[in-house]
């Protein structure tokens, strides 16, 4: 012990000094370092925690895309359904409209047919009545001047030049 105070080690100041670094250590430990230690343990939590949420949505992220690409896959079909019912549609709307136009294209012939066979038969009856009138005139002029053969052929010679 003799050494210990050869190097100034009093034991009255080496006992309070043990006893304020016991109490030092305490309340450190108690205020200080626990509330730090749990403050740490929350975070590892929270990152822990952080972690698993990343895992979670990753393979909630490659489930998102399985479904996509599957729904996409059934959209291009049901659009080429689609496309092809209305290329379906489209096709029988041009044949209807083709076989109404060749129905109304026959009617207008054949009323055109109608109109041409009662214009044909106005002309011919108006060409009857001009041959009749001419007819009549003719036999007109000829009994009018009805007088022998010879003069009956100069008549007729000259009604023919007239035309």
């Amino acid at each position: 012990m003799d050494v210990l105070q050869n190097f100034g080690v009093e034991w009255p100041f080496f006992i309070a000094q043990l006893v304020n670094f016991a109490i030092l250590f305490l309340v450190l430990k108690r205020f200080l370092y626990k509330p730090i230690l749990d403050m740490l343990e929350k975070r590892r939590i929270e990152i822990e925690e952080g972690l698993a949420n990343a895992r979670k949505m990753a393979e909630d992220a490659k489930k998102f895309d399985a479904e996509h690409a599957l729904l996409m896959q059934k959209a291009k079909k049901e659009s080429g359904e689609i496309t092809a019912n209305a290329v379906l549609a489209g096709e029988k709307i041009r044949d209807s409209i083709l076989k109404d136009a060749t129905q109304k294209a026959k009617d207008v012939l054949a009323s055109a047919e109608v109109l041409i066979e009662d214009e044909k038969k106005k002309m011919l009856l108006e060409v009857k009545g001009e041959v009749l009138t001419l007819a009549t005139a003719i036999v007109e002029k000829i009994l009018n001047e009805k007088m022998d053969s010879a003069h009956d052929k100069k008549f007729i010679e000259g009604l023919m030049e007239e035309k």
